[in-house]
């Protein structure tokens, strides 16, 4: 696996910690914006509101119980999870759970519309900040640079997830859309061109090099 020397000097813990809490709080907040469009959601939250639906929880509550599973099966992908990603999955799911409290669902197809591009306008960038601070990488993240760091291409591994994601949430009835499966076509292909420039910002190469930097 190739390397790269394009890197600043590692940031001090206090940046990378400041950026892994701004994407934490935005990533929530993308989120909730896309439930509340309802022109559908990226595949973790088809799982997420329809274990929400079947089992009568909070959309973040069974987004913790997801982000279990995703964080035992990166740990068998030698991709454990770090304090950052145990903690972010907390905040994520009660983040959601309050920005769903406040937003307030559009009448109207053009305001869901805004409100959808709006939320992924602000997810993606958040996701790579939080990859690249190496402090809290998300759960589903993990699994896909675990399967990248196996030589699977991190787009391949994207869509794999984010494919069984799919299926499973539709089997409980999640809240499913055609702006579901643009979703999964782009987020592949937009975290493996965001992750790395900010990775370098960061001067983390834990991505490139298949292992972690303190």
């Amino acid at each position: 696996m190739t390397t790269t020397t394009e890197t600043t000097a590692l940031r001090s813990v206090h940046y990378r910690a400041a950026g892994l809490a701004l994407g934490i709080t935005v990533v929530g907040l993308g989120i909730a914006l896309m439930v509340r469009a309802h022109l559908g959601v990226a595949p973790g939250d088809v799982l997420n509101t329809g274990g929400s639906e079947r089992f009568g929880i909070g959309v973040g509550t069974m987004g913790w119980l997801n982000a279990g599973v995703m964080a035992v099966i990166a740990l068998l992908l030698r991709r454990p999870p770090q304090w950052g990603t145990l903690i972010g999955a907390v905040i994520v799911g009660q983040m959601v759970n309050w920005y769903l409290q406040l937003i307030a669902e559009p009448t109207s197809l053009w305001a869901r519309v805004v409100m959808l591009l709006a939320g992924l306008l602000i997810l993606y960038p958040a996701i790579a900040i939080g990859v690249a601070s190496n402090l809290g990488t998300g759960p589903i993240e993990l699994v896909m640079l675990g399967l990248h760091d196996k030589g699977m291409g991190m787009q391949a591994a994207r869509w794999l997830i984010e494919g069984l994601m799919l299926l499973a949430g539709i089997a409980l009835g999640g809240d499913f859309g055609v702006v579901t499966i643009v979703f999964v076509l782009i987020t592949g292909p937009v975290l493996a061109r965001l992750i790395p420039p900010a990775a370098r910002h960061m001067g983390t190469v834990h991505l490139t090099m298949g292992g972690t930097t303190a």
